[in-house]
């Protein structure tokens, strides 16, 4: 340490120096009891020796060593610190990745399950419209009997309809003729609709006018 001498007398030999509170250095042949042999201030004195503390001795290292020895004891908690950031890197990245597979598999599974209601959905509506149109089908039955081609007036507001009936043909010698058969066509047809009109139970005036329609078409005869 080239810089190292008593501030004193500046000697830099000898065995014993002592460095004072105020921060001066002095050699044994210049130490004053508790006043500075430099600046006269009241001090105490430290001797220089290997018994010093740690953060005593620094002061008198080489200033390029202990920067190498930090540096040194840097790179060791620099080291220290990175690899225990990697692992937790590595953490973090594995389970960012496990997150993102968990993530994809989801979206697809949804998407699936939003095809699938789609699906059942245009089939619903398929029913909807069938039901619909099965439903409409049903209703023009009903409309139709309304304004059926069958239906005709026996007055100028009441529309009824006459039944129509399918029989297998028969010879005139299989059955006894009746009382309609024996009449013409047209007087027939008027006589049927009349009793149609009675809901099968003719009252005196029905009866009279089909036994002047007899009559009149047995004259005919």
């Amino acid at each position: 340490m080239d810089w190292f001498h008593c501030n004193h007398c500046f000697t830099r030999s000898g065995s014993k120096f002592a460095v004072s509170s105020c921060g001066h250095i002095c050699c044994e042949a210049c130490i004053k009891s508790k006043q500075c042999s430099v600046c006269g201030a009241s001090c105490s004195y430290l001797p220089i020796t290997d018994e010093m503390k740690p953060q005593e001795k620094v002061f008198f290292k080489d200033p390029v060593k202990l920067i190498q020895s930090r540096l040194d004891h840097i790179s060791q908690i620099a080291l220290f610190q990175r690899t225990h950031m990697e692992r937790v890197t590595a953490h973090f990245k594995h389970k960012s990745v496990e997150l993102e597979r968990r993530l994809k598999e989801v979206t697809e599974q949804g998407y699936r399950q939003l095809s699938e209601l789609k699906r059942e959905n245009d089939d619903l509506k398929k029913q909807l419209s069938e039901l619909r149109r099965e439903t409409a089908d049903l209703k023009k039955p009903l409309s139709q009997r309304r304004v059926s081609p069958g239906q005709f007036h026996t007055d100028g507001s009441q529309r009824l309809s006459l039944p129509v009936a399918v029989t297998s043909p028969v010879t005139p010698r299989s059955r006894p003729m009746g009382l309609l058969d024996q009449l013409p066509l047209y007087q027939a047809i008027v006589l049927r609709g009349h009793m149609y009109t009675e809901h099968l139970h003719p009252t005196p005036l029905l009866q009279e006018i089909g036994v002047r329609l007899l009559t009149s078409s047995s004259t005919s005869l």
